[in-house]
């Protein structure tokens, strides 16, 4: 080595690099479930780490801490991409990125590694797609396909209301109990994404399908489950989307119909309706940092502008 000439980088990595990458996924899926992450958010971010754990052991060498770099990493997605007919879509690619990220910042913090060892790897630009929104014609529509072929209308009907009537997430609503629901005050408690807690407002229709719903049930302790099917289990996010899928059928939709377009369509209204963002924040269950997110759903309102605009335009009307 000469005079000049630096001395080699120590690996960020030394003396840890040959620790099991699979060993380390599981301490850091539970370190999400001490931290009182949702069972969804955790079981999507195993199946991307234990995927990328299974990539890098192709060469039937087991998965060490050394693999995780970005050059692994593009050579993971561009594998995955490679086995599939369609090309993974931005947000799915950027989903499988920002899971990876977040474990290297876990194991930076946790195993004191002198660097960040993906800082080098970005996620893709993701198109601002919107979801869409029902109008209030469909929405009616929607109501109309519930009393004309649901096969559990009073709970249905409740169901349909209540996310049209507060935008709760599909997995905020099958975790409801009846306790949360207090329906002298027309509040419901809602436990959110990171075990944050919010009370939403209730409407009196919704209050009403939902008194009605309960009282067909018989007697009910605060832990019973709000909804429920035939067995009497509570009621699974897929049971609550083939619902809503096959009442979008039945109301003559062409377009999508979800429990997520329906948490849309709830925010349309609710600001075409007179509402402010910073409320409609509040009952969405958004934290403060992600005002921009709200804020997406301002542009639901172009269409509507435009409407108005095309009623009572000056220029038209002279």
């Amino acid at each position: 080595m000469g005079l000049h000439s630096a001395p080699p980088a120590e690996s960020p990595v030394a003396g840890v690099g040959d620790l099991p990458l699979r060993e380390l996924v599981e301490e850091y899926t539970a370190a999400l479930e001490v931290a009182g992450r949702s069972r969804r958010t955790i079981d999507w971010y195993r199946a991307y780490l234990e995927g990328f754990a299974g990539f890098a052991e192709r060469d039937g060498e087991a998965a060490a801490l050394r693999h995780l770099s970005p050059a692994t990493v593009r050579r993971w997605l561009l594998a995955a991409q490679a086995a599939r007919a369609r090309p993974l879509a931005p947000n799915s690619v950027a989903g499988r990125i920002r899971t990876l990220r977040a474990f290297g910042h876990w194991l930076q913090r946790e195993l004191g590694l002198g660097a960040d060892l993906l800082a080098g790897l970005s996620p893709p630009r993701v198109p601002d797609v919107l979801v869409p929104s029902l109008t209030a014609a469909q929405m009616r529509a929607l109501l109309a396909a519930v009393d004309g072929g649901s096969e559990a209308v009073v709970r249905d009907r409740a169901i349909v209301l209540l996310l049209l009537d507060t935008g709760i997430r599909l997995g905020e609503l099958v975790s409801l109990s009846v306790g949360d629901v207090d329906l002298a005050e027309g509040r419901c408690r809602v436990m959110g994404k990171g075990s944050r807690e919010r009370v939403v407002p209730l409407g009196g229709r919704s209050r009403r399908a939902l008194r009605v719903s309960l009282v067909s049930r018989g007697p009910l302790a605060a832990e019973d489950p709000l909804f429920v099917g035939r067995r009497g289990a509570r009621l699974t996010s897929r049971a609550v989307q083939l619902l809503v899928r096959r009442l979008g059928r039945a109301a003559g939709f062409s377009g999508r119909c979800s429990p997520h377009v329906l948490r849309h369509s709830f925010a349309r209204a609710f600001l075409t309706n007179g509402g402010d963002v910073f409320s409609l924040q509040r009952i969405l269950g958004h934290s403060p940092a992600s005002l921009q997110v709200t804020r997406r759903y301002i542009r639901l309102l172009d269409d509507d502008l435009r409407a108005v605009h095309r009623r009572v335009s000056p220029v038209d009307r002279l």
